[in-house]
């Protein structure tokens, strides 16, 4: 009985167990930017903006992060050289830089997104206000008197020219001086899909693009025009300094000097989606060239993207609200999502689209 028995248990049929099913990974779903409409991942939008004052003299360049930047305003600094006020929040670059020092006019730029603050020092007239906001809980990071553990020197490179810092640095770093790292919650420029078609020359009257889906659209036309051949861009400052933008078919590729502009760390060239000049008046204070700009009022503007140029207005109306571009009529203009380079042109200089040129 024993060896039937183990006879039929040997004749079983065998069954190998399946593996449990391992199920798929649902996609953690992007969502869009405040600051430029991109899409970037759900965490991005819940830190705070980081404001770092970039220098652009010959000698900084190329510069660190400038390509991560989710917008960036160009604005001379003195005696012809500009400076960028560079804004992250969709990445998180680890090396951000040359840093140099601020200007009221750039604390001024920076402050309606409520960011951390990243600068060296400042001019004279600049300590009082810092010190005051500094108190009224502006995050104010300055390398010379205050948070100098968000900084570093990169030794390959002469002073000043050598100052870096890094979006995850400032967001450890900000908190152990009370500066929390909050979620943006201001309001937002537009952003959208193209303009309608323009005339030959590129420019095309004041009107307002569709928005996007995560904006109500507004009556009429489908807005999804062939686009006609595009001329470069080309925005004069002071002493003849010239920054050119090139369409590629999809970006514009940004040259300064004639030369293309790249990221230092992976020779990324920088691409811009956007391109807004803003006319602001600006008053020389001395010999050396520093300036004096009220940058909160209403200033004419021009918008280009995709090749098209719409004429606005820029509406900044003071440091609790970024800046709004809106048409004749007070309609948003309506970006395209992505990088986005803000030109404050001094009085007297001009932008040059194909045959189109403007100058206040």
């Amino acid at each position: 009985m024993v060896c039937a028995f183990a006879l039929c248990a040997g004749c079983a049929k065998a069954t190998n167990p399946q593996p449990p099913s391992t199920p798929t990974p649902t996609p953690t779903p992007a969502v869009e930017n405040p600051l430029n409409g991109a899409m970037v991942p759900p965490d991005a939008p819940k830190h705070r903006v980081a404001a770092v004052m970039i220098d652009n003299y010959p000698d900084a360049r190329p510069q660190s992060g400038l390509y991560d930047a989710d917008v960036v305003y160009e604005v001379e600094a003195e005696g012809g050289i500009t400076r960028y006020l560079a804004l992250f929040l969709g990445a998180a670059p680890t090396a951000v830089g040359p840093v140099r020092s601020a200007r009221t006019y750039f604390v001024d730029l920076a402050r309606p997104y409520d960011p951390f603050f990243a600068h060296a020092g400042q001019n004279d007239d600049v300590i009082d206000v810092l010190r005051d906001l500094r108190n009224a809980g502006f995050a104010d990071m300055d390398e010379i008197q205050h948070t100098p553990e968000a900084f570093w020197r990169d030794n390959s490179r002469d002073m000043p020219h050598n100052l870096y810092t890094g979006v995850s640095r400032m967001r450890k770093v900000g908190p152990t001086y009370g500066y929390a790292d909050k979620a943006f919650s201001r309001d937002r420029l537009t952003f959208g899909s193209p303009p309608p078609t323009p005339d030959a020359d590129g420019a095309q009257p004041n009107t307002s693009a569709q928005p996007s889906a995560s904006q109500p659209p507004k009556p009429g036309p489908s807005a999804t025009p062939a686009m006609p051949p595009v001329p470069n861009v080309v925005a004069s400052f002071w002493l003849e300094y010239d920054v050119d933008f090139v369409w590629d078919g999809a970006a514009y590729q940004r040259f300064i000097d004639g030369q293309p502009q790249h990221d230092r760390d992976d020779d990324r060239p920088y691409e811009v989606d956007d391109i807004v000049a803003v006319w602001i008046p600006a008053k020389v204070l001395d010999t050396i060239g520093d300036l004096s700009m009220n940058v909160y009022g209403s200033y004419p503007a021009v918008l280009i993207r995709d090749g098209l140029a719409t004429e606005g207005t820029w509406n900044a109306a003071g440091p609790d609200a970024p800046p709004r571009l809106v048409d004749d009529s007070g309609e948003p203009l309506v970006l395209k999502p992505g990088h986005i380079y803000i030109e404050i042109m001094p009085q007297g200089s001009s932008l040059t689209l194909g045959k189109k040129s403007w100058s206040h």
